[in-house]
């Protein structure tokens, strides 16, 4: 079957539910809460590059460094031949002209997989590759964007629209309250495939105060990792990835202070959560230096807020998160990327799944949680790299995997790209809970993933 056949089942696919053994989301306590929800990507009007040192992520989230390949791959004039299927097609006609002088791109990709696995059924608390041994089919997405110009002396706006049309990644990016019927539609369970829009909002860039301005639901500025594929370095995320806030709703205020200092300002509905009596107000913000060379970057990002887990919702929306991020190039090809999260919730009272849907569990206290994740990654051309991940995840309370204990977690993957329009990446990975048997009765599981990015 071709990778066409492949997107158009996808799409025909909305609607399926799944079968029994399909597991719950995998947010625990969250009825009525939505599952946990997923990061994405503000990329620039331009089309994406790799992710990790071959390419910068997201605007507002600190990518990798690079460390220059980007620069000269990726020109913001493309050729002929860069220009994808979907814009090809836009730009024959009259409305695509009207949106090029308008600077509004629209693009899209599919993302699938087969994650072969040591268990069958699924690889949770491991996601979003989830499914063991069975092609999935992640997303399908549509991506509408006007990027700002910060070069600009004069206001100017722009906004972004990502929606997942469908996937399967949608039952971790949904948001409580918006969309998240889903994920209970299957006698309490979600559906194998929906659809959600992980970012829509709009942005403004204010010259004098060299700051640009977005309100909506958008992406976290916090942590390395993305929902968008095509900014990331591995097929899987890092549990440390997955248990902790991936969107926001409200203002975030992005300020450049100089060349090397770059300030974060927000307040948000809360952590994944969209306005509704789950949410509360909470502060976003972060501060980051990037080097002159931008060899090296440092950052420091959090949400505040009460911290209090919701007991009359079951929610568990409110919580604290503190990081530390560090990425260095050095020796030309080489790239190491450390980002350190610490997450706490306090109050818990409610009633959580295990991971495989079926044991109800009890907490009450508090909770914290913490993860080390480490990146190495080497850059062999401008179309292939290699990445090892080395990852510690502690739920030492086992309110986010429902499983207590610390994980380990390996990771040997690659990506290499064919085209622009078709982008490979293999990938090995051994997880471990020596506290807990919380993979379906075993304290370890080992996967071998492949996915295809078709980029049109």
């Amino acid at each position: 079957m071709n990778l066409t056949a492949l997107w158009l089942n996808g799409l025909l696919a909305m609607g399926q539910t799944n079968s029994p053994e399909v597991l719950p989301t995998v947010r625990p306590m969250v009825a009525p809460a939505a599952p946990k929800a997923g990061a994405v990507t503000p990329v620039a009007a331009q089309d994406p590059p790799l992710g990790g040192p071959l390419g910068e992520g997201s605007r507002d989230r600190l990518p990798p460094v690079t460390d220059g390949l980007a620069e000269k791959e990726f020109e913001n004039e493309e050729s002929e031949e860069e220009v994808l299927l979907l814009r090809r097609l836009l730009n024959t006609t009259a409305l695509g002209q009207v949106l090029n002088e308008n600077g509004v791109v629209f693009r899209g990709f599919t993302n699938g997989n087969f994650t072969a696995s040591s268990k069958t059924g699924n690889n949770l608390p491991m996601a979003m590759n989830y499914l063991g041994n069975q092609f999935q089919l992640e997303q399908n997405t549509l991506i509408m964007e006007k990027a700002i110009d910060t070069s600009s002396d004069q206001f100017n706006w722009g906004g972004k629209v990502y929606a997942i049309l469908p996937g399967t990644d949608y039952r971790f990016t949904v948001m409580n309250n918006l969309m998240d019927s889903q994920t209970r539609m299957n006698d309490g369970l979600p559906n194998t495939y929906g659809v959600d829009v992980p970012e829509f909002f709009l942005e403004g860039y204010v010259p004098e105060f060299k700051t640009s301005i977005k309100g909506g639901r958008f992406a976290t500025i916090i942590c390395n990792e993305l929902i968008d594929p095509t900014g990331n370095r591995l097929v899987s995320r890092a549990l440390t990835f997955m248990n902790n806030p991936f969107t926001h709703v409200g203002l975030l205020a992005t300020t450049n202070l100089s060349d090397n200092w770059t300030m974060f300002n927000g307040i948000t509905s809360g952590n994944d959560v969209f306005f509704g009596p789950a949410g509360s107000p909470m502060y976003l913000g972060g501060l980051r230096w990037d080097s002159t060379d931008k060899d090296t970057a440092v950052a420091f990002n959090t949400t505040l807020g009460s911290a209090q887990y919701n007991q009359s919702l079951n929610t568990n929306n409110l919580y604290d998160v503190f990081e530390i991020y560090l990425s260095r190039n050095f020796a030309e090809k080489w790239n190491y990327t450390l980002d350190i999260m610490y997450s706490l919730q306090n109050n818990i009272n409610g009633v959580y799944m295990d991971r495989d849907g079926i044991n109800p569990r009890a907490y009450q206290g508090n909770a914290t949680w913490y993860g080390f994740m480490n990146y190495l990654t080497y850059t062999f051309t401008d179309d292939f790299a290699g990445t090892f991940r080395f990852e510690v995840f502690d739920d030492n309370k086992g309110v986010r995997t429902g499983y207590e204990g610390i994980y380990t977690t390996y990771t040997l993957g690659a990506v290499y790209k064919f085209s622009e329009g078709l982008w490979l990446r293999p990938e090995f990975r051994y997880d471990y809970n020596g506290t807990s048997q919380a993979y379906q009765g075993s304290n370890g599981l080992f996967t071998a993933a492949a996915d295809f990015i078709l980029r049109w």
